[in-house]
């Protein structure tokens, strides 16, 4: 006979973040966040163009050939958002988004950690690492002030 706990008692499960669509186009992404904690990004073979999100061709020469190149890390805030409606758990109200202009050239969106949201600007200094959201998941996050 198996026992039930109380309702107080019954574990919570905590809720994940939402999974993103990998495929053989962007693979190569999540790999580099995952086994090496590095932010790759796809750059044409051909004519060494960066882009991002990653695409079969480039859009400069349409090469299909490109490899991906670890980038530093470094950035700056592009532009963001505060979102505080509709919250999804496990995201709690008031976390910033931002679309984060690397270094290298190409823009990534992220998260923005580290900075109160009232003090956020446009063209801040920024620092990207990867980080575990889950036994399953490695995501790019931002992190005012150069955090790495």
């Amino acid at each position: 006979m198996t026992e039930t706990l109380p309702e107080a008692q019954t574990p919570v499960k905590q809720a994940l973040r939402p999974r993103p669509a990998i495929n053989l186009d962007n693979a190569f992404f999540f790999e580099s966040l995952t086994e090496r904690g590095e932010l790759s990004i796809q750059q044409c073979s051909d004519c060494e163009e960066l882009r991002h999100p990653p695409v079969p061709m480039c859009p400069q020469c349409h090469s299909l050939h490109w490899a991906p190149k670890a980038m530093s890390g470094r950035g700056s805030v592009h532009s963001y958002v505060v979102l505080h409606h509709p919250i999804v758990p496990p995201f709690e109200a008031g976390y910033i988004v931002a679309v984060i202009q690397l270094e290298e050239g190409p823009r990534v969106v992220m998260n923005l950690e580290g900075v109160e949201r009232e003090t956020v600007q446009i063209g801040m200094p920024v620092t990207v690492s990867a980080e575990r959201m889950d036994e399953g998941l490695v995501l790019p996050v931002a992190h005012a002030g150069g955090r790495a």
